[in-house]
């Protein structure tokens, strides 16, 4: 019984780790639908896709690891990625140094918002394939 719930948990984690890989690539295309400003696809949802897609895929490469920096529960690594991602959409208001001064990035609200719909969708995805 032991070492069946020990393989499913190691079935979960690259399950997890496929997650948020996947999820993460898929936001290379929208970038790029975004720079090539490919109109027929709403501008809303490019513009908002990243920060949907970026913390639920960190989220879930998080809790694919073995790592013992990263062995947290479900609600410690979502609580840790809504830090990062809502620390890293309000970075966006303070002055760029160098040549980032030069990258075009805008704080928006919808963005914040995404980022804490996308922890909320992945924590409760995590949770259900927990149990």
């Amino acid at each position: 019984m032991f070492h069946k719930l020990i393989g499913e948990a190691d079935r979960i984690k690259k399950l997890f780790g496929w997650f948020g890989a996947i999820i993460l690539l898929l936001i290379i295309p929208i970038k790029i639908f975004r720079f090539l400003q490919i109109s027929y696809i709403s501008k809303l949802l490019i513009g908002i896709a990243p920060s949907l897609l970026g913390p639920a895929g960190l989220l879930f490469l998080i809790l694919s690891g073995h790592s013992k920096y990263f062995n947290r529960s479900i609600i410690q690594s979502a609580i840790l990625v809504s830090l990062l991602a809502l620390g890293l959409e309000f970075a966006q208001l303070f002055p760029r140094p160098g040549f980032f001064k030069y990258i075009h990035y805008t704080f928006d609200w919808l963005d914040v918002i995404s980022s804490l719909i996308s922890v909320i969708i992945a924590y409760l995805v995590a949770k259900i394939l927990t149990r």
